[in-house]
């Protein structure tokens, strides 16, 4: 967009347009960005056609005591569950009823996913699932694996499933012979036996010595029915040193697997050991997902031991371990899903790129189809290269890095995609990469492309979450919020019932010659403005030699017999854009700065260019 002469104009006038906005830009002084980006742009997003127009609002919804750790959407039943962690409890929060599901829960942000029918949450302290009505410990439910079949009552016998690392139950199955009293478990020093079954009935003639790991039949069971066919099973529980904690300790998880053939959690963000992940089991026949079942087989070491993996993605074929950022250890691991002609799943990881790693497991997610996390350096992607084939952390955010590598706390930092935008929020500011606009290849982050970006005040979110659109976060001092996506438009544009301060500004534009003062006359610019049921708009003016300065103000209401304000009454029906000229006066100026701003409660706001015609004068001196 340069400055052009007007035809027919007066001696000397040129003129600027900005139009086809498309973001802000921190990157450099305000002076030398591009005319369609902005240095002051608060509280702006794209439309549906790429123009900035103000956010929508938040409300308080309901406010719990302690902070809001956790929002949690499940469709259950065919109805959509709600379930908030705040302080220690767990609620389900429906409209009109908020009940206590558990308590005395650990006081951390947490991490839920939905799998086998009911939704699975991780606190760091304890791992709990919720079915639609109850939340108990995943150790309550969890899977008895069968350790040992075909064994005689002597010892001996095949080795079937690993011990579950969430229960110390597990079974013997065992061949009776009709005369043996005496049964040998697979364990000694156990802690209880707890259900014995005879030819499928629960027997209770017995006793158990403890150490030696024995039970003793008062009469001994009958030979099977079918010859080689056990008969007999002792479920027993034996608490091995070290596995009690081992996933109630996680941080988070991520589903991975075969697809069609079914799918494992994998868990990590153990503090002890940082550098580890376990992974569900599968059932046959129906390869049945159950995250109850972590065999303690399951565990793999991903790279360097000091080097904590931060979380998961997936991409495509693999499933992404970010880990974080370290100078010694690769960032980025890559793990397959391979399924042998028994059907049994073996996950090998393959290092892949080195370099930036993650700062935060709360603000890595997804961009469309793009793998994005944040780093110390900037919120960065996982990019395959075109020749190589190879992965590439690249960054993305270049806009925004100036103002967010400033942010203290970035480990805090949690992320969410909403309707094609990335939301990153800290210290309550959200930094916006936009993925429905065109991507940007920015010589600056290494001839790759980045996203155009906008930047949010006054969004205090602690916790965030998306569900069908709609966008929820949670405060430290216990608000459970939502953004007014839901609501009319005249009831959209506050933030808790406080006005959202929104503008625009222009670069510091010295029209193409430094060199040279230029004047605007009056009735010579002119704004674009998107026309709402209420709006209006102020515009400043400032120049490298004086401070802000109001030159224009008015109102851009739309007719609504709905909404009828008589104090501002207007005839303007008209949904297109409406042009209003600027009545100012700006003498003498080397760069000129214009920023159009609408601070004002339930009002939309929206722009979509501004023209300035202005006349060249003499040299600088």
């Amino acid at each position: 967009m340069r400055s052009f002469s007007v035809p027919g104009g007066a001696k000397g006038r040129r003129a600027v347009v900005y139009r086809k906005f498309r973001g802000v830009d921190f990157s450099a002084d305000p002076a030398l960005i591009d005319r369609s980006r902005s240095p002051y742009a608060p509280n702006l997003i794209s439309d549906s056609g790429g123009f900035p127009e103000k956010r929508p609002g938040w409300r308080t919804l309901q406010t719990f005591s302690g902070q809001i750790n956790g929002i949690f959407h499940a469709e259950m039943g065919g109805e959509t569950h709600r379930l908030v962690h705040a302080g220690d409890k767990l609620y389900r929060n429906l409209p009109g009823e908020t009940v206590v599901l558990r308590e005395n829960l650990a006081d951390n942000r947490s991490f839920g996913f939905f799998a086998a029918g009911k939704f699975w949450i991780l606190t760091g302290a304890e791992y709990l699932v919720y079915d639609g009505e109850t939340v108990v410990p995943v150790s309550e439910i969890a899977y008895v694996p069968t350790t040992v079949i075909s064994r005689l009552p002597s010892g001996g016998g095949v080795a079937f499933e690993p011990v579950n690392l969430l229960t110390g139950r597990r079974k013997n199955c065992f061949q009776g012979d009709g005369e043996t009293k005496k049964y040998v478990l697979d364990q000694k020093k156990i802690q209880s036996v707890d259900k014995v079954r005879v030819n499928g009935s629960v027997v209770t003639g017995y006793s158990v010595h403890l150490g030696d790991g024995k039970v003793t039949f008062t009469t001994a069971p009958a030979a099977p029915s079918v010859p080689g066919q056990d008969n007999v099973e002792i479920t027993f529980t034996k608490n091995t040193e070290g596995y009690a904690g081992t996933i109630e300790s996680c941080r988070f998880a991520g589903l991975f697997g075969a697809g069609g053939q079914g799918e494992c959690v994998f868990f990590s963000g153990n503090p002890s050991k940082p550098n580890v992940d376990w992974h569900s089991q599968t059932h046959e026949p129906d390869f049945r997902t159950d995250p109850s079942y972590v065999p303690d087989t399951s565990f793999a070491y991903v790279g360097a031991d000091g080097n904590a993996i931060m979380g998961y993605r997936r991409m495509g074929e693999f499933q992404a371990i970010i880990k974080a950022q370290n100078n010694q250890d690769a960032t980025l691991f890559l793990r397959r899903c391979t399924v042998d002609d028994k059907g049994r799943f073996a996950f090998p990881l393959a290092q892949s790129a080195a370099g930036v790693g993650a700062i935060s497991p709360f603000a890595i997610g997804n961009l469309i189809d793009e793998c994005l996390f944040l780093s110390p350096s900037g919120i960065f992607g996982v990019s395959t290269s075109p020749i190589t084939a190879e992965r590439k952390i690249q960054n993305r955010s270049f806009f925004v890095d100036a103002m967010l590598l400033k942010e203290e706390n970035l480990q805090k930092a949690v992320a969410v995609e909403w309707n094609g935008y990335f939301l990153l929020a800290v210290n309550s500011s959200c930094y916006i990469l936009d993925g429905r606009q065109p991507r940007v290849y920015q010589p600056q982050a290494g001839g790759e492309y980045v996203y155009e970006c906008y930047f949010w005040e006054n969004v205090p979110a602690y916790v965030l979450a998306e569900h069908n659109g709609d966008l929820f976060f949670g405060t430290k001092n216990g608000r459970l919020c939502r953004f007014n996506t839901d609501m009319l438009e005249k009831y959209r544009y506050h933030d808790d019932g406080v006005a959202i301060s929104a503008a625009w500004a222009t670069k510091s534009d010295d029209d193409g010659d430094f060199s040279r003062y230029k004047t605007v006359s009056p009735r010579h610019c002119s704004v674009l403005l998107k026309p709402y049921v209420r709006s209006s708009a102020r515009i400043y003016a400032q120049t490298e030699a004086t401070p802000p300065r109001l030159v224009a103000e008015f109102k851009l209401d739309m007719l609504d017999f709905a909404d009828m304000d008589f104090s501002r009454i207007t005839f303007q029906t008209s949904s297109l854009p409406q042009g209003y000229p600027l009545r100012m006066k700006v003498p003498k100026y080397m760069a000129l700065q214009l920023t159009v701003k609408n601070d004002a409660k339930d009002e939309g706001f929206g722009i979509y260019g501004i023209i300035k015609q202005f006349t060249v004068d003499g040299l600088l001196q």
